[in-house]
This record gives structure tokens, sequence and C-alpha cells, in this order.
């Protein structure tokens, strides 16, 4: 558990570093020449489903909040789940979980990351917002301060083709020249070569991958954010007021954003005021014309966009 904390800690300098930082203030003194903190239980076993262990299910279809690749689960959720079991003098496991609802209904996990607030029902108690994700620009940094929904329009753009944040753009009345590409990946190939001037994504794929393009960063929404909060199962005793007492500590004291920082880069951990200039953002019932809600924050019509994805998590 020590091992995994000090492996984000870490993470945090390494992207620091990458982004032009001096230095990391998180390894002053180092961690090796610190005791090691233990934390008492704050849970009964009767209240979990393994004793002595926080078990977190994450959806391992939303990149790059959880990612399962040689046969472990990672992703930022995963270390989310890594620091709210610390604090609460557990072990964690982490499972896949397809939603809040699945998730409880199956009595498989104590706690499900990634619901929203229309997830909540008679089964299931969402609080607490600890992700924000919305359809995003990317490009040079440098080009922040004059990017606007006239400059957007007048250049070319790569999206994911048949996308919801592709989608996006035109619900917010951005008529841009598209390249369309497989993946976000490719997208930021483009971009890298010259072949567009900007990346229009989810903000979380966008930021993980931008972190690879030196220069390249976060410019601005065209979406109304969607948040992303903690499911405990309505029946789970003390349990929701234990997790929720954890979770606002490592809200308070920084651990949220560092584990963010390591992998988001420069994204903000909110993105209420991050719009575009110029981009008016369609109301919540324009926002959704269908039924199908896409993860990156926006809703497909009838299934017509899918959700971003990536080829590659290296």
């Amino acid at each position: 558990m020590k091992r995994h904390i000090g492996r984000v800690l870490a993470g945090v300098c390494a992207v620091a570093l990458a982004m032009g930082a001096g230095g990391c203030s998180l390894l002053t003194p180092s961690l090796s020449s610190e005791a090691p903190v233990t934390h008492k239980q704050t849970v009964d076993d009767a209240d979990l489903v393994q004793a002595g262990t926080l078990t977190v299910a994450v959806d391992t279809s939303d990149a790059p909040q959880a990612i399962q690749q040689n046969g472990t689960i990672e992703g930022y959720d995963v270390d989310v789940a890594h620091a709210l079991a610390e604090r609460m003098g557990l072990d964690v496991r982490i499972v896949f979980g397809a939603s809040a609802e699945s998730t409880f209904s199956d009595g498989t996990a104590d706690l499900y990351l990634g619901a929203e607030a229309g997830d909540n029902s008679s089964s299931v108690a969402v609080s607490g917002d600890y992700l924000e994700n919305a359809t995003a620009v990317f490009g040079l940094e440098d080009a922040a301060a004059t990017l606007s929904a006239e400059t957007l329009a007048a250049s070319t753009v790569g999206v994911q083709s048949s996308s919801a944040s592709q989608e996006a753009l035109t619900r917010a009345g951005i008529g841009a020249t598209q390249n369309t590409y497989s993946n976000v990946n490719a997208c930021f190939e483009a971009l890298a070569s010259g072949e567009v001037d900007y990346v229009v994504c989810d903000a979380t794929a966008g930021a993980y991958l931008a972190r690879a393009y030196p220069g390249v960063g976060f410019l601005g929404t065209i979406s109304a954010p969607t948040a992303y909060g903690l499911a405990v199962s309505t029946q789970s005793g003390d349990l929701d007021d234990a997790i929720m007492e954890t979770f606002d500590k490592i809200a308070g004291d920084g651990t949220l954003d560092a584990i963010h920082t390591v992998w988001y880069g420069h994204l903000p951990l909110s993105l209420s005021d991050t719009v575009v200039s110029g981009v008016t953002v369609p109301s919540e019932e324009e926002e959704a014309p269908a039924d199908d809600a896409s993860a990156d924050g926006t809703t497909t019509t009838s299934g017509s966009a899918s959700v971003d994805s990536m080829n590659s998590l290296d």
C-alpha cells in the first residue's frame, strides 16, 4: 500500500519535471526518511464485502480512469481507491463493475467509482465529485489566450469519427474543418505533425495523452461537464459516512489533486469555468437529444456516436 502511494507521489514529480517545474516539494524530505504512517481501521468488517479490505468496482472500458492491461487494473480511479483504503486502514481490492446498480445487486463491491447523479436510486447512493469530464479542445498551450469560438471555427480540428465529441462540435455550432481519425491517439499524432490545429476529444483522455507531447495542453471545453462520484449501496450501514469522511480528507489535503496531476497533468479538477470564449454550451435538454449517454459527458443520438477511444495507453 505504501509503495503504491509512493508511486503516485513519484509520478507527480515526473509530471512536474516534464512540464518544466524546478523540483518536487512532495519529496522533501524523502519518503525513505519518514516513518511509515499507519491508520486504524475505521469501519467494521461486518460492513465490508471482504474483511479488512475495501473492495472497489471500476469500469475498465472508461480509460484512462480505469485501464486493464497485463492482468492488472490501473488508472486514476484505482489510485483514488488506494488513497481511500489507505486512510481507512484497509487493504484494497479492485474489481470490474459495469455500473453501480449491477455492482451492488451482485454484492461484488463496497464502493463504485464513476457514478453520476442520475445513478441515485433506492439501492444506490452517490456522493462526492472526484472527477469531471467534458468535450475539450487541446492544442499548443501558447494559443490558449487567443482561442475562441471564432478562431476554432476557422481552424482544422482532429476528432474521432462518429464520436460523442464530434457530435458536441455540431451541437456547439462550431463549423470547423474536421479531419476525422479512428481514435484519439491518431488525432494527437495529426496535431504533432501539423495536419490539424486542434484536437477535440474527452478532457480526461486528451489530458492523459497530451503529457507525451511537449507544449501541447488543455485549452478549454465546449460542452457542459459531467461530474463523477462515489457510489455505495443504500444498505451499506456506516460505510457511506466513513468513505465520505475519508474522501473529504484526501480532497482537502491535496492528495486528490496530486493523483489528478499524475494522470491528467494541468487539466483543472473542476471544469465548470473552462468554456472556450464565444462558445454557447447547449442547455441540459439540448445536450440530451436521445437516450444513450456516453462516458465523455455528452449524449449519443440513437447510438450514432461512440465514446472517444484510445488505441494505446503507453
